[in-house]
């Protein structure tokens, strides 16, 4: 094989391994759109269940390295939170929860690894590359 041949191997298999650390399960509902655009621009493919039980599926059968969670699904949860579903099925997974205000409302926050207001994207940004594995 030509080394050109080689090269542009090995450049395909870079920027699929960039894509799969950058890949994100939004889960946030018809709300996030601009948060949606920017995260695509800034690189991360991302993905939006329409449920709970999908986003759970769709850990289960492929590596995404970070979820952001909105606040209102975990507001129905009792004793097991969604958060904890995707530590389940995904061990290495990040959960960003996004919160309207300063503080989460009581909720179960067993599973989740960084809190960040809905409203910041920056703060969104900051949890994203500390949480996903360079």
């Amino acid at each position: 094989m030509p080394i050109s041949g080689l090269r542009t191997k090995v450049e395909a298999k870079e920027t699929a391994d960039k894509s799969r650390r950058k890949l994100v399960l939004l889960l946030v509902g018809g709300r996030y759109t601009e948060l949606e655009n920017l995260l695509q621009r800034r690189g991360y493919l991302v993905v939006a269940p329409g449920t709970p039980d999908h986003a759970v599926a769709i850990c289960l059968h492929n590596r995404i390295v970070s979820a952001l969670i909105d606040e209102e699904f975990l507001a129905d949860a009792d004793t097991w939170s969604l958060a904890e579903s995707l530590k389940a099925v995904s061990p290495n997974i990040s959960i960003v929860l996004l919160i309207r205000g300063s503080a989460a409302k009581g909720y179960p926050l067993r599973g989740v690894d960084y809190i960040v207001n809905d409203g910041e994207p920056d703060q969104v940004l900051n949890a994203l590359k500390k949480g996903v594995p360079r």
